[in-house]
C-alpha cells in the first residue's frame, strides 16, 4: 500500500494557509501600528509633562527642548532647539502661536500625537491624533479611531501637513 498525500490534500491545505494568512496579517499591521503609535504618545505625553512644569517655574512655555527637565534621546536637535529630528520622523515645541508639542511618525506610518498646552490658545483640543491623510477610510485614520479618539477637524498641521485631526 502506497502512503502519501494526494494533491487535493496538498491543496486543501495551501489554501487553508492561504486564508489563516489573509486574516492574521492585516490584524498584525494593525497591532504593530498601534504599538508604534502608543510609543509616539508617551514621548509627547512626556514632553507635554515637562512644557506645563516649566510653565508653573517660569510662567511660560519654551521652545527649546534642553530648557527641558528632560532629554529626548536618539534625535538631532535642529540649530533653534525647536525640532527633535529621528530616524522616524520629528517632535516639534510650539509654544508661539499653535501651544503644543507634537511628534509625527511619517515613516513607518502617517500619523502625529499632539499634546496642547493647558495655559495655551487652544487647550480645549487637549490631545490629539493626526492622520496625515484626508481620506477618512485610510488607515491611518483609522488608526487614530482604533486608539479612541473622536474625528474634530480636517485642517493643516504645521509644519507636518495637511490631514485629519482626532480628539480624546
Amino acid at each position: 500500500m502506497k502512503r502519501g498525500f494526494t494533491l487535493i490534500e496538498l491543496l486543501v491545505v495551501v489554501l487553508i494557509i492561504g486564508i489563516l494568512s489573509g486574516v492574521a496579517l492585516p490584524q498584525y499591521e494593525k497591532a504593530v501600528m498601534k504599538s508604534r503609535y502608543s510609543n509616539l504618545m508617551a514621548t509627547v505625553n512626556a514632553l507635554g509633562t515637562a512644557e506645563e512644569l516649566y510653565y508653573m517655574a517660569n510662567g511660560q512655555y519654551t521652545n527649546d527642548f534642553e530648557a527641558l527637565d528632560i532629554a529626548p534621546g536618539g534625535c538631532t536637535l535642529s540649530a533653534d532647539k525647536q525640532t527633535c529630528t529621528y530616524d522616524w520622523g520629528s517632535c516639534k515645541l510650539d509654544s508661539s502661536g499653535n501651544d503644543r508639542v507634537a511628534c509625527v511618525n511619517n515613516t513607518s506610518m502617517k500619523n502625529g500625537y499632539a499634546y496642547y498646552f493647558e495655559h495655551g490658545g487652544y487647550a480645549d483640543w487637549g490631545r490629539s491624533c493626526w492622520a496625515l491623510t484626508e481620506d477618512r477610510t485610510d488607515k491611518y485614520a483609522k488608526l487614530c479611531e482604533s486608539m479612541g479618539a473622536r474625528f474634530f477637524r480636517a485642517g493643516n498641521f504645521p509644519p507636518f501637513g495637511r490631514g485629519l485631526a482626532y480628539k480624546f
